[in-house]
């Protein structure tokens, strides 16, 4: 039984390439729901500040990054709170309410009113505005450790990656959706009113979709097992006769320097890709721009550059190893910016060029750390401490995400000069993120995750991947003999499982 089962009729059986397409929606929808948002997030502000003027341009600026940062803000909170209370109540129940954050919180920013109430002033729309993005953004946030954790309890060892890879490559749909609803609605000459309420109230449909197929999924099996060894191990320890309880050896103590390698890999990352997302308009004026129909054509390249890129993860991760297309990655996005910094002037007679160099830093970026540092932690962490993890390394990423959309706009993208100089920081902290995967990055494959025996006894439910260049084992822990192997008196069936 898998978590992400959909309902079906009972003389109907579907292919299993129909079952993973459906699981693949249902978890990947948030995803497309927070691409979509990042991208035309940009149309949005366009078009509401033609609608809705302010006093100045510093005021503009401001509510401008008052809308941006809403989102991200929420989504970090999301992230930790959502992660760890899916580890305490279950991963359904806390995935439904996710899914119906962002479908609210996107549908209210498209109903906001200007005039809402007399005495908040004519700027309220603003707030409004930005006070549902954080709604939305929380949900987002809760999107990541879910979808990873589900997916991956949900999937077999041999498919888990690719499955998890696919759930999401729905981010990349999430872009190339923002693209082609930015493009019709500029070539078609849609009300400036119209155009900024569909684009913030479109991001909550799929979402909306997902809920039906959310309410009748299951709780994940692993999740199920984890509890009932967590009940046996306090019913042990209530009574002598039972035995003293182990405090299980998958602590977050044995993880801490996974945690620091996800997180900081993470969060290297997102400085670079969300920043990227603020200037690259700046590059590809080389094609040619300056209007609507013009600037909305060359985001869509973009997008279309950066595509094959979730599709080579897909196919490749299993060859190349999570380790080794993470390091991957980070090299070419680190080589690429450094040859767009070093030779801009160059690259830049040459638009196509220029652009098609710039754009493969998108490609590598999916092909690479985009895909693999949300894989790794949905993989490596045991089920009583996945969700947790996988949310405080995403909410690193987010934080991030922050970094790099407040510090490269002082950078001043939009001259020559300022572009070249951000694109030789993203060079460099390409660099540091390779070096973080190196150090900090266990190197594993499918197998090694796979619990033997004595992990099995340990109460582990994931075997412990060592960090060897730091010489990492799991630590020792001061225990007594409990119910041996966590196993049902009598006959009955194991309580722990391998996974």
């Amino acid at each position: 039984r898998t978590a992400l089962l959909l309902p079906l009729h009972a003389h109907w059986q579907p292919s299993p390439c129909a079952m993973i397409t459906g699981k693949v929606l249902v978890a990947g929808s948030g995803f497309l729901a927070d691409a979509y948002s990042l991208y035309i997030i940009g149309l949005v502000q366009g078009v509401l500040f033609l609608e809705f003027e302010t006093s100045s341009a510093a005021e503009e600026k401001r509510f401008k990054s008052l809308i941006t940062t809403s989102a991200l803000v929420g989504a970090v909170i999301g992230q930790i709170f959502f992660g760890t209370l899916a580890d305490r109540i279950g991963r359904k129940r806390v995935f439904v309410c996710t899914g119906s954050l962002i479908s609210v919180g996107a549908i209210l920013a498209a109903c906001t009113q200007p005039n809402l109430v007399e005495s908040w002033g004519k700027h309220q729309i603003f707030w409004q505005i930005a006070f549902f993005q954080l709604i939305m953004g929380f949900g987002i946030g809760g999107e990541y450790p879910l979808s990873a954790t589900i997916t991956s309890e949900s999937a077999t060892p041999s498919e888990r990656g690719r499955t998890m890879a696919l759930v999401f490559s729905m981010q990349g749909l999430g872009y190339l959706v923002a693209a082609l609803v930015n493009l019709i609605l500029v070539a078609s000459g849609a009300s400036r009113n119209f155009t900024w309420r569909f684009c913030l109230g479109f991001a909550g449909v799929m979402p909306a979709i997902s809920l039906y197929f959310r309410l009748q999924m299951h709780e994940t099996d692993a999740f199920q097992r984890a509890a009932a060894v967590a009940a046996a191990a306090t019913t042990s320890s209530a009574g002598a006769e039972s035995g003293v309880a182990r405090r299980p050896v998958d602590s977050a103590w044995n993880y801490r320097w996974h945690v620091l390698g996800t997180a900081l890999s993470w969060c290297l990352f997102d400085i670079v890709f969300y920043a990227n997302s603020l200037f690259h308009a700046d590059v590809t004026e080389a094609l040619g721009g300056g209007t609507l129909v013009l600037d909305a054509r060359n985001t869509l390249i973009i997008v279309l550059i950066m595509l094959p890129g979730y599709w080579a993860a897909i196919g490749t991760l299993d060859k190349l190893g999570r380790k080794n297309t993470q390091m991957m990655g980070f090299s070419m996005m680190a080589l690429l910016f450094l040859l767009c910094g070093l030779f801009y002037e160059e690259l830049k007679k040459v638009g196509w060029l220029f652009v098609l160099v710039y754009g493969l830093t998108f490609f590598f970026s999916n092909f690479g750390p985009n895909t693999t540092t949300y894989v790794i932690p949905g993989e490596i962490y045991p089920t009583r401490l996945k969700a947790t993890c996988h949310g405080i390394s995403a909410a690193c990423g987010k934080a991030g995400a922050a970094v790099g959309t407040f510090c490269f706009p002082y950078l001043n993208p939009s001259t020559p000069a300022g572009l070249k100089n951000a694109m030789l920081i993203c060079s460099g902290t390409a660099v540091l993120g390779l070096v973080a995967t190196i150090f900090l990055t266990p190197r594993y494959t499918v197998r090694d995750l796979e619990p033997n025996a004595s992990d099995q006894s340990e109460g582990r439910s994931v075997h412990f991947v060592p960090l060897h260049l730091l010489g990492d084992r799991p630590t020792p822990e001061a225990t007594t003999p409990a119910m041996t192997s966590l196993q049902a008196p009598a006959g009955g069936k194991p309580l722990l499982q391998t996974p």
